[in-house]
């Protein structure tokens, strides 16, 4: 999968996990129906306990944004609405104040961060 956690930024990997997931699920990376590497598959892929992997996914299902279908594994859920952009606020502000954090201690001015943001954003959007 495309997660990318880091074990130094002080934020627990399964709040990790599921702010990285919450933001594919919005961003429509993952659409609706889309299953879920297992338990098993993700932990082993990642390198972390699958206790870790299982608490997301139930996060995750306490949320509305995934289901557990017996049998099957684990699956996006339909959106009802789209998010408003204050929920989306709120999803990415973990990833900001991180990327904040980071160049503040690398000494980066306001300016050059943007610019690395830019840069990052439309080379995403290729």
């Amino acid at each position: 999968m495309f997660l990318h956690l880091n074990p130094h930024s002080g934020v627990p990997v399964y709040r990790q996990m599921i702010s990285q997931l919450r933001e594919r699920i919005a961003s429509g990376q993952l659409p609706p129906q889309t299953q879920l590497p297992s338990v098993r598959e993700l932990s082993a892929e990642l390198q972390v306990n699958p206790l870790t992997v299982s608490k997301a996914y139930q996060f995750l299902e306490r949320d509305g944004l995934v289901e557990f279908r017996r049998g099957q594994g684990t699956f996006v859920t339909a959106r009802r609405k789209p998010l408003s952009l204050e929920e989306q606020g709120k999803l990415i502000a973990p990833a900001l104040e991180q990327a904040v954090s980071e160049a503040l201690h690398l000494g980066l001015s306001l300016p050059e961060l943007q610019r690395l943001i830019s840069q990052t954003y439309a080379n995403k959007q290729r």
